[in-house]
């Protein structure tokens, strides 16, 4: 059966596949009604901005004009289509269309446009002449090609302002109807022209993640169009796998407003993807499971997909594609990397065999990963530069290099251009600059154009410098009298200055620990400030280290305090207010790098005490000073538009809050009124709360079932009324007492599950709402008086304020709370409001000082609800970790070290339940057997093997082994071959898995102890040490059924926590107290090498892959870090990484060596990346604004000039 694919993989929907364009129909409607009212009067450009792969070309070509050509808009089906990218030419592409369009010379029409911003206007108005009614649709894609592709300033600005006279405005009708479709990287690069600007700022289209039920719409009706099945649970697969969650039902707000299905907008590209290969590998007209899952599944369809590309090409058709995908990508300087159309002929003559350059292409074209046109070609989408770990590493393996690359060849192109004009080749030390890149770079990546361009002026250099030759022999004598002298002032002032440079290094790096518990945002930039001026290991650890702190990006400050600040539109949006009379909205889609929206009218208010947005994020509530509560309509956050407040009683308002279901609104002033606002515009009041209540209420908060109102007055009560029934609300159980200092309480919350209140006053309690008890001990700061606390949706996170910092807790699972980290430092005056956007990752904060802030509160850490954790470990291909407590693993998905996404427990396949386990988890290194110690009927605790197929639990292995034996700790040999158990009497047993159902052992090792033992296997597998009764031992396993003991290696005082191999075999490292010591295990006679840890002792340690790095777990809380010199030596590296609040457990790095892992008894997980450049671009995107021209005067001074380290 012939079934037509209707998935178009990473290419973008087109007009002609608009019937299998799903799941964006109220964004289409929305981005219709916006062009609907500018052509009733605002005009304007409509900007339509995206991340990249969030969808938006597809909006607009098969969603839009499609809509029009169907008369969307009155008379839109008579409206001719202008659709087009920049390129590299914005003026030629416009001009192209327009001639196509009029008739018009497409050179004169160049030309004009070039001249006269007015002449696109005037051609449009002259083909439409006298029907009123007549519009053209201009459509500009990939609009960020303007600041990529076109290096002509002059004409980028020519054509917007072309643009924005063929768009009109409020004062000039409209010539045509023009939008622009924007990466949102490229937001901060459109702000620097008027015309752009005012798109931008004026409503513009924000394209973000599909709901889920739009997923499913994208996914299940295609295929209904063509005939397709699906067979059941491949839908719920997928969205597991793009990173959606939910259940049926699930996805839709109040009012039928679609919540976000939790994934990231670009990750739709891969959905794509993965759902073209699944048609290609389907079963008849069935999309199947099984289908799927060879494909590779949504993380890796698309890198398997090019992998089988490049793989089936030679070693030099391999060499070729990656210069040839070097030379389509444009390595980004402020923003991410972009695709980059070349044309065909500039492509096959850049390299000699132009008949290989085109086979690469026509094999990646064969498989959609490139798009052939004419005359050009291009990456199809820029998510293969994300999803394809090897075109990811081509670039990153030499990105300055890359930078050198790019400009080189575009000087070339020019170079050409112009007649090979002498005056543009390289001089000076940009000419050696870019002769030293290449001496070391591949020639196949360097086109032949490039090389004579650079090899012309390498000649031109030599001619030069043979002038100037006979100049200087004729100085020379001079030069030599004058040297003697000249050296001694030299080497005097290279002293000196040298001597500055220190003192300037060690005043900064002083100031930024000086800073961090003040301003942690600008005592970062200090560090690396240091670490530019001397990288070295002090600064590199203060770098990881930072990375691993809440950090804060900085909304701009005003001049008046704010009280309050709300998320809203699914944490798109955030609401700040203060005591101007106005609400100011953010975009804060991409906290990283907000934007100002717009701000509602000025409202005759001493301002506002509190805000909120009800869940559908439709209706923005403010508690004015003045008594009054207002609402406004804010589906159009640029334009908030008033609705009609609610009737004033007194000037007492304190506190409001919606309802979870955003039926209802509650007011706090003397009482507690309850409004229903299912239409906000027309509120009625449904009831006042009976009981008594003191002067003031203070705070309110709803349960996340909206079936309980949480009360706080200024008498130090909190009451909780049932709202089964909003229009007759009752009292629940007894009235909890806050009693302290304070009489007030100023804050409630619930958790995400509702099984805790929290409230502040003078200190933090938290309560079971149920009985009134409190869950734990209060949590005090320094300040006397905590103005706002807040749970994180996960139910992980506890945050309160605490004068002007903020403080953070681990509430996962624990009765007695663990801060987490530092305290949150930056705000100069008192932090009065908090809030967690909905996906648990940003904080916001408002402060007296007049600021916002907001907070990237994971930093690296991983918590799940647990016991403590004692082991982690990576899976082979790095991707996936997994952490054990005494009950259960689990598992996260870390493709994305800095957003992991949880897996839950090693998940079961298909179906069964994970095994019961009291005690102890072990995985093998290839994670192919899974080892648990659970307790038996008889009381004994035996050992089961499980088979792992990647993350997943396939069937248990065979009867419990040793039932008899009771069993505390497990461990496999790298290979798997081998598994080590230690008993409860200490006894250490070996068992042979080459068949892990059917083991072979056990054999015993090593006989009851009154110590606990350490075992660890060399890398071969081979060798077994074991440290016991005060001494290691080294064995021979190469048989396990008769293992032998080799040798005993000396001075070890104490028996040893832990022990480890290097991978070559050559040292073993092993924990004592407070000490690591090092064995040259070729030398056993020679004493070990003694290095001290911190000062409460050292736990596990692990080396890295390589063998240059020991990891070492304290304690106190900290890891430490040694650098490995040789076999049985090594040194401190710098300062001990802090992330955790309790004993690390374990430490281990992943197989790829660029992460650490290390696991805590404050149940998380801490994962470092290791490559200090990484670190750097992750502190820069969030604290770059804090290193103003005064900080660098005040704190690195100057001698140096503004040089701030993040631009």
């Amino acid at each position: 059966m012939d079934v037509e694919c209707p998935y178009p993989g990473l290419a973008a929907f087109g007009p002609e596949q608009a019937r299998w364009f799903f799941g964006r129909d109220a964004l289409v409607a929305d981005l219709l009604a916006r062009l609907d009212r500018r052509l009733l009067g605002s005009g304007g450009i409509q900007a339509v901005v995206a991340p990249s792969g969030a969808g938006k070309s597809s909006l607009l070509r098969a969603g839009l004009l499609p809509r029009l050509a169907a008369s969307a808009l009155p008379g839109s089906h008579r409206w001719p289509v202008m659709l087009f990218r920049p390129t590299d030419d914005p003026i030629g592409a416009l001009a192209a269309q327009l001639s196509s369009l009029t008739g018009a010379d497409q050179a004169e029409t160049a030309e004009r446009l070039g001249v006269d911003p007015a002449a696109g206007a005037a051609m449009l108005a002259d083909y439409a002449g006298d029907d009123d009614g007549m519009r053209v649709v201009v459509v500009v894609d990939q609009f960020e090609e303007l600041f990529t592709a076109c290096d002509d300033e002059r004409c980028g600005r020519r054509f917007i302002d072309v643009l924005t006279r063929i768009a009109g405005s409020a004062a000039a009708r409209p010539a045509g109807v023009v939008v622009i479709g924007l990466r949102a990287d490229f937001y901060a690069s459109c702000a620097g022209h008027p015309g752009l600007r005012a798109a931008l700022e004026d409503s513009p289209l924000l394209v973000g993640a599909m709901s889920l039920a739009e997923v499913r719409e994208a996914i299940v009706y295609p295929a209904q169009d063509v005939g397709l099945d699906i067979e059941p649970g491949l839908v719920e697969l997928l969205l597991r796998d793009l990173g959606s969650s939910g259940g049926p039902g699930e996805g839709s707000g109040a009012g039928g407003r679609q919540e976000p299905a939790g994934y990231e907008a670009g990750r739709l590209p891969l959905l794509a993807h993965a759902l073209r290969m699944s048609w290609q590998q389907r079963h008849g007209a069935t999309l199947t499971v099984e289908g799927y899952q060879a494909t590779g599944g949504i993380q890796r369809a698309l890198a398997t997909t090019a992998d089988q590309a490049i793989d089936g090409l030679d070693a030099a058709g391999q060499a070729r594609a990656r210069a040839v995908f070097l030379r389509l990508v444009r390595i980004g300087e402020g923003a991410d990397d972009t695709r980059r159309r070349v044309a065909w002929a500039e492509l096959a003559e850049a390299f000699e065999e132009p008949a290989v350059t085109s086979a690469v292409v026509d094999v990646f074209t064969e498989a959609r990963l490139l798009s052939r046109h004419t005359d050009t070609v291009e990456i199809v989408h820029e998510a293969l530069l994300r999803g394809w770990p090897r075109l990811r590493r081509w670039i990153d393996a030499d990105r300055a290099g890359r930078v050198v690359h790019q400009d080189l060849e575009e000087e070339a192109a020019a170079w050409e251009r112009a007649d090979r004009d002498p005056a543009l080749l390289y001089r000076g030390s940009r000419l050696e600059v870019v002769r030293t890149w290449a001496a070391s770079a591949p020639a196949s990546d360097i086109s032949v154009a490039a090389r004579e361009f650079l090899a012309a002026g390498v000649r031109q250099h030599r001619r030069t410098a043979r002038l100037r030759a006979g100049v200087i022999a004729a100085l020379t004598v001079l030069a030599v009298v004058a040297a003697t002298t000249a050296v001694l002032a030299v080497r005097s002032q290279g002293e000196a200055e040298l001597q500055r440079d220190t003192a300037t290094y060690n005043r900064v790096l002083a100031e930024a620990d000086r800073l961090a518990d003040t301003d942690i945002s600008l005592s970062a930039q200090l560090t690396l400030v240091a670490h530019r001026m001397k990288p070295g290991d002090d600064t590199y650890t203060q770098v990881l280290n930072l990375r691993h702190t809440p950090l804060s990006v900085l909304l701009s400050g005003r001049d008046t305090e704010i009280d309050t600040v709300a998320f809203g539109m699914n944490g798109r949006v955030l609401a700040a207010a203060g005591s101007d009379g106005h609400v100011r909205l953010y975009d804060v889609a991409d906290p990283l790098k907000p934007r100002p929206l717009g701000r509602t009218p000025a409202e005759p208010t001493d301002g506002f005490r509190k805000v909120a947005f009800s869940p559908d994020g439709r209706t923005l509530a403010g508690a004015g000073n003045d008594g009054t509560v207002r609402l406004w309509d804010v589906r159009d956050p640029a334009r908030p538009r008033p609705l009609h407040p609610l009737p004033r009683r007194n000037e007492s308002l304190t506190s409001l809050a919606f309802s979870p279901h955003g039926h209802v609104l509650a007011v706090g002033d003397t009482q507690v009124g309850l409004w229903d606002v299912r239409d906000p515009a027309r509120p009625k009041p449904l009831a006042r709360l009976p009981a008594p209540i003191a002067d003031n209420v203070y705070s309110l908060a709803f349960s996340p079932d909206g079936l309980r109102l949480a009360v706080g007055d200024n008498d130090s009560t909190i009451r909780c009324w049932s709202l089964d029934d909003p229009a007759h609300p009752r009292p629940m159980g007894r009235p909890i007492r806050h009693d302290g200092f304070l009489t007030s309480v100023n804050a409630l919350a619930f958790s995400s599950d509702g099984t805790e209140l929290a409230s502040a006053s003078d200190d933090i309690r938290r309560w079971e709402p149920a009985d009134g008890t409190m869950a734990s001990r209060p949590l005090g700061g320094t300040s006397d008086d905590i103005s706002d606390v807040a749970y994180s949706p996960d139910g992980y996170t506890f945050a309160g304020t605490d004068g002007r910092v903020i403080r953070l807790w681990n509430i996962a699972g624990q009765s007695e709370l663990r801060q987490i980290g530092r305290t949150l430092t930056g705000h100069t005056g008192r932090v009065k409001s908090l809030g967690f956007s909905p996906d648990g990752r940003t904080l916001a904060s408002g402060s007296e000082d007049g600021t916002v802030r907001l907070w990237n509160v994971q930093a690296g850490r991983l918590t799940d609800r647990s016991m403590a954790l004692n082991k982690v470990a990576f899976s082979p291909d790095s991707r996936t970790l997994a952490a054990f407590d005494d009950l259960y693993p689990h598992v996260w998905d870390i493709t994305r070290p800095t957003r992991p996404k949880p897996l839950g427990l090693f998940p079961t396949w298909p179906t069964d339940k994970a095994p019961a386990i009291n005690g102890y988890v072990a995985v093998d290194p290839g994670w192919h057997t899974l080892a648990t110690i659970g307790d038996e009927r008889d009381g004994n605790r035996s050992i089961r093997l499980w088979r792992l197929r990647g993350p997943y639990i396939t069937e248990r292995l065979g009867p419990p082994l040793a039932p008899r034996d009771s069993f505390q700790s497990v461990w496999f040999s790298p290979d798997g071959r081998l598994m080590a158990a230690v008993t409860l009497d200490s006894s250490v047993l070996l068992w042979e898995l080459t068949d892990p159902a059917h083991p072979k052992g056990p054999t015993v090792l090593h006989g009851p102890s009154e110590d606990i033992p350490s075992p660890a296997f060399a890398p071969d597998g081979r060798t077994l040490a074991l440290a016991v009764d005060g001494a290691v031992r080294l064995w021979d396993v190469t048989d396990p059924a008769h293992p032998s003991g080799t040798r005993t290696l000396p001075d070890l005082p104490d028996t040893a926590t832990s022990l480890a191999f290097s991978p070559d075999g050559r040292t073993l490292a092993g924990t004592v107290d407070r000490w690591i010591k090092l064995w040259n295990v070729a030398e056993p006679v020679r004493p070990p090498q003694t290095l001290p840890g911190p000062d409460d002792g050292l736990g596990a340690v692990a080396f890295s892959p390589d063998g240059r790095t020991l990891a070492g777990a304290g304690y106190d809380g900290t890891v430490w870090l040694w650098r490995v010199l040789g076999p049985g030596h090594a040194e401190l590296r710098g300062r001990p990484l802090n992330g955790h609040t309790g004993t690390v457990s374990s430490v281990t790095f992943s197989p790829d060596g660029h992460l650490l892992a290390s696991a805590g008894q404050d149940q998380s997980v801490q994962l470092w990346e290791l490559d200090a450049e990484s670190n750097i671009r992750g502190i820069c995107s969030v604290t770059a604004g804090a290193m103003t021209p005064d900080a660098w005067r005040r704190y690195v001074g100057t001698d140096a000039s503004y040089d701030p380290p993040c631009t």
